[in-house]
């Protein structure tokens, strides 16, 4: 092919091999543009468009791959998430819809079934028995569902096919279980497994190695190592918290610089007024500040925090100061409660979807518009991604305020300025509750890292009460393997003299 300008040595490697293929991409270093060059090469040489499959893990992504493809003229192509394509082969075979139950419904049924007991679904006796009441009562959940579609595809039919599938550390066991039946394709997998951190999901990157060891035994491990995001002292920390079962080269940087530099305070008093002093430094507030920073604007910034009650004082000290905040998680939960009535109002009222979109909150129109090509197409496939859109499916970082996220709502997006506040022993790693795992907690504090483009502060103190635990340990032994700062307690402010 005549290749794109400024394509790297590494994403021409991927794009020229043709066999089954494990790319380990790092962050910013072009796994999505790669990702499309390698689709545009195969049907450069020939590969009929309908014998290509991309599978994803949300709709918001698939719409994304949808849309570069569509500007690369591939429109062809099958872009699906998992669940997506299970329903297609369900609907195909059945000629019906699934009676689906949503992620509520299915919590509910669970108290029901086992009542008392913890850690649902964990073995597999229990699975069976919640698969079977499903089945006895008509009923289906989005796990049965992967299920029931595994016997509905003949491998054999997928020999020419090309399976590309995004984020591969991220998958499943359930997921892993449907993939048994595409092992005659050509499997193209892109991802990062240091940013794996779905433990409490079940995914488990030692199983997902052994997985495809095998069943494709001879599938060919390369790398994307060079950065076009993160700056040369970013990645060069970060390699430092890698915790992956396959070997990876050290991240390289286009770009040299970037600031890594924490501070800790005697209280957390101390730590909120010199936080509010940094962002309106950032932001640009005096002559003199802005000959020390370059200018930001709020959107620029992300606070990043291990659990969400930790920031919860910050964003009352920013608010207070009139420091623009935005809180993505929030605002996705009550996208996700809008769209939950609006499935309750199709399900019980039987009305019209088209009608209730009108009838909607502003930003979920918009979201509604840009799937419109989706809601013409397939009405009620339309209905079946709503119902099983999680809050995380609709974050969005805001144009209009300093994003306040957990580590976790943070993958997959960027910043020019990451600020991880809560940095100390027992946050970072988190190991308040018994249920925990370093190697993934490494993996979390590296993904909190790479968001950041050019500058990463973190901020820990020497007391924090978080829930009913008191942390005393200070600073996170792992983030004193990075420059910081250590500030004296303030001495108090003098009396003022009572002159009456």
């Amino acid at each position: 092919m005549l290749y794109e300008p400024f394509i790297t040595q590494e994403q021409k490697a991927v794009i020229e091999a043709n066999k089954d293929l494990l790319v380990i991409a790092g962050p910013g270093t072009g796994k999505t543009y790669t990702l499309l060059l390698k689709i545009k090469t195969l049907l450069e040489n020939g590969l009929p468009p309908e014998k290509i499959l991309i599978l994803t893990f949300s709709l918001k992504t698939c719409q994304e791959l949808r849309e570069r493809l569509s500007r690369l003229g591939i429109k062809e192509a099958k872009v699906d998430t998992f669940h997506g394509l299970a329903y297609d082969l369900y609907r195909d075979f059945y000629q019906k819809e699934p009676r689906l139950i949503d992620e509520k419904e299915k919590t509910s049924l669970l108290k029901k079934l086992f009542s008392g007991e913890r850690n649902l679904l964990k073995n597999s006796d229990q699975k069976i028995q919640y698969f079977d009441y499903l089945e006895k009562n008509g009923l289906i959940d989005f796990d049965l569902l992967l299920n029931k579609a595994i016997s509905l595809i003949n491998p054999e039919n997928l020999r020419e096919y090309y399976l590309f599938l995004d984020e591969f550390q991220d998958l499943s066991p359930e997921i892993l279980d449907f993939l048994k039946s595409f092992k005659e394709a050509t499997w193209i997998l892109f991802g990062d497994p240091n940013q794996s951190i779905y433990g409490f999901r079940g995914v488990n990157l030692a199983k997902i190695q052994n997985f495809l060891q095998t069943h494709k035994p001879h599938l060919q491990i390369l790398t994307l190592t060079e950065s076009f995001r993160c700056k040369e002292e970013i990645l060069k920390r970060a390699n430092q918290f890698k915790a992956s079962p396959w070997k990876i080269p050290p991240f390289r940087s286009k770009h040299s610089g970037g600031i890594i530099q924490g501070f800790i305070f005697p209280n957390t008093y101390e730590e909120k007024d010199f936080l509010v002093n940094l962002v309106q430094n950032i932001l640009g507030g005096t002559q003199l500040e802005r000959a020390r920073h370059t200018t930001f604007a709020p959107s620029d910034i992300f606070i990043l925090s291990r659990i969400k009650r930790v920031s919860e004082p910050l964003i009352e000290a920013f608010q207070k100061e009139g420091i623009p905040v935005a809180l993505p998680e929030e605002e996705a939960q009550k996208l996700k409660d809008e769209i939950n009535q609006i499935v309750e109002r199709i399900k019980v009222f039987k009305e019209p979807l088209p009608e209730i979109i009108n009838d909607v909150s502003p930003f979920l129109k918009n979201i509604f518009q840009n799937w419109r090509g989706l809601l013409e197409r397939d009405q009620e496939k339309f209905l079946f991604y709503l119902k099983g859109l999680s809050s995380e499916d609709l974050i969005f970082p805001k144009l209009e305020g300093v994003n306040f996220l957990t580590i976790h709502a943070s993958k997959g997006l960027e910043a020019e300025v990451v600020i991880l506040y809560g940095g100390e022993e027992g946050l970072i790693p988190f190991t308040l509750f018994r249920d925990y795992d370093l190697d993934e907690e490494k993996r979390i504090l590296y993904v909190a890292l790479t968001r950041a483009k050019g500058s990463f502060y973190f901020t820990a103190t020497q007391k924090r009460k978080i829930f009913h635990y008191e942390l005393t340990q200070g600073l996170s032994g792992w983030l004193k393997t990075l420059p910081y700062k250590e500030f004296p307690k303030r001495p108090p402010k003098p009396k003022q003299i009572d002159l009456f």
